[in-house]
């Protein structure tokens, strides 16, 4: 559950996460493989689509 966390706490602070963030600190703080090390190929996968729809809903209320 920490990894989630730090993903949430990320989006707090910053609105939006780039994929390539889950493979840098914080995130290998967690674990050095960062997501992958984590969570297997479905599961990382699953994680992607939510960062992705979440920043999709970012992008929709910065350009409202």
């Amino acid at each position: 559950m920490t990894f989630v966390n730090t993903i949430i706490t990320y989006l707090t602070k910053n609105g939006m996460i780039d994929e390539a963030m889950l493979f840098k600190p914080p995130f290998t703080n967690i674990h050095d493989q960062g997501l992958l090390g984590l969570f297997d190929n479905a599961q990382a996968a699953k994680v992607i689509k939510l960062i992705d729809g979440i920043n999709e809903n970012a992008l929709v209320q910065q350009s409202a």
